[in-house]
């Protein structure tokens, strides 16, 4: 046990044959994995190494090369004989007249690796050309080449990309945060937004978050009236924590559903701070919203429905009217008035207070927006 504990903690690979698997990665995928994890049980150890320059096929999804590097290292951070690198490619020439440069530069990264430089090398390819490049280039008394087989998990970055949804259940769980289609459902107090949230997400089987505002003024016994700078820095902050975790549910199934979001939160903050108190969030608002990459809204606009009684420990002073105004400001302050669907679907004598026509309307939009396909009646 000591041993494997040294093995961990030790920034270099051991043993005398190393595996290089290298690619863009764009996402990380399940044949990508099966071929990394062959490499695995066939070396002393494994480095996988990402490259890519600005521009390329990941940045253009969103997808450049440091994120993609950050998500592999977390993809194998639990397995202590594979290691993580990336290349930056963008001061190369464009291949295929950069080969000579690309591999000088993958070899220093793969020497920076060793605790053996005598090790022998196999590098793992997806490109049959690779291959044929590498061999003219290497010594053959140190490094071989493999390409990978592809018939085994026949699943390309490049389907994927076109159509993350339907190839869901290939992509690595690490990267699949970056292709979840996000909805937030924003409404005032005693609006119906939680029990439409839940019906929604659970028609999808896609997790869902609460309403962290309103956890936070139970759990501190706060009212509306009482927030102050302090308990909205908290909020931000564990709000955008809260949605993330649910982005990184492992029951995510490219749909998550939120109970509000930091927008949300600031039209409600607008609202009870002073201009001065507001001031000193603003930038903590700036930089959390910028993060949130929202692809839906559905907003719930203020009604009347008289037998609807619903019981908080903190009741809201906010005159929702006012909010509603507040949060369509806001929203279109940070630029997501494109993103915006308002449930105003019309009510009827079977619906007269329009709950199931808003639930109707919301999964239409969900449809159209995000690509995410749940059966259900049509409007």
């Amino acid at each position: 046990m000591e041993n494997l504990d040294l093995i961990k903690n030790n920034d270099k690979l051991q043993g005398d044959k190393i595996g290089v698997f290298f690619g863009t990665f764009a996402p990380l995928h399940v044949g990508h994995q099966a071929e990394i994890y062959k490499a695995a049980a066939l070396n002393d150890g494994v480095l996988v190494v990402t490259s890519g320059y600005k521009d390329d096929r990941g940045s253009q999804i969103g997808l450049p090369l440091e994120k993609r590097f950050r998500y592999l290292r977390q993809a194998f951070s639990d397995e202590w004989q594979i290691k993580v690198d990336m290349l930056n490619e963008d001061d190369l020439p464009v291949m295929p007249n950069g080969w000579d440069e690309w591999l000088e530069r993958l070899l220093g990264i793969v020497k920076k690796h060793l605790s053996n430089p005598d090790a022998k090398i196999t590098f793992y390819t997806g490109e049959e050309d690779y291959k044929k490049e590498l061999e003219k280039r290497l010594p053959a008394n140190q490094y071989t080449v493999s390409v990978m087989d592809r018939t085994i998990l026949n699943i390309s970055a490049t389907e994927i990309r076109k159509n993350p949804l339907e190839y869901w259940d290939y992509i690595n769980r690490s990267f699949r945060r970056h292709f979840v289609q996000k909805v937030v459902v924003m409404g005032g107090a005693n609006s119906g937004k939680s029990t439409l949230i839940r019906r929604l997400a659970r028609s999808a089987n896609a997790p869902f978050g609460l309403d962290y505002v309103e956890k936070y003024q139970e759990e501190s016994n706060v009212t509306d009236s009482e927030m102050n700078v302090k308990d909205f820095a908290n909020i931000i902050t564990s709000t955008y924590q809260w949605n993330s975790h649910e982005i990184n549910s492992p029951s995510n199934n490219g749909l998550t559903i939120f109970n509000g979001d930091v927008m949300s939160v600031k039209a409600f903050s607008n609202l009870v701070l002073s201009t001065e108190d507001q001031a000193k969030v603003a930038s903590l608002y700036d930089t959390t919203i910028a993060a949130e990459e929202i692809d839906l809204i559905l907003i719930i606009p203020p009604f009347e429905d008289v037998n609807r009684t619903v019981f908080h420990t903190t009741k809201s002073t906010i005159d929702q009217k006012k909010y509603h105004q507040e949060l369509l400001k806001v929203i279109s302050e940070y630029g997501f008035s494109s993103k915006v669907v308002i449930l105003d679907a019309p009510n009827s004598n079977e619906d007269p207070v329009g709950y199931y026509g808003r639930y109707l309307q919301a999964m239409d939009a969900i449809e159209k927006y995000t690509g995410f396909d749940i059966e259900h009646h049509k409007i």
